[in-house]
């Protein structure tokens, strides 16, 4: 797992994530409500991560850039 900080608060980016079909863990319940949990997978679905992140990032507001 990779654990990443979002900024202050992850729930927007988690649910950014998951309409670009992206499934990460938001972490506020393990007391860190700026970041997710990322697994890491093959290198195609890790490439699909980082540009629905990098997009992802660009477009929410309070999101650590």
């Amino acid at each position: 797992f990779v654990f990443v900080e979002v900024g202050e608060d992850a729930r927007p980016v988690f649910d950014a994530l998951l309409r670009e079909g992206v499934i990460v863990r938001p972490l506020a319940p393990f007391g860190a409500p700026g970041a997710i949990r990322v697994t890491v997978g093959t290198p195609e679905e890790n490439d699909l991560f980082a540009a629905a992140l990098g997009r992802v990032m660009a477009l929410t507001p309070g999101s650590a850039q």
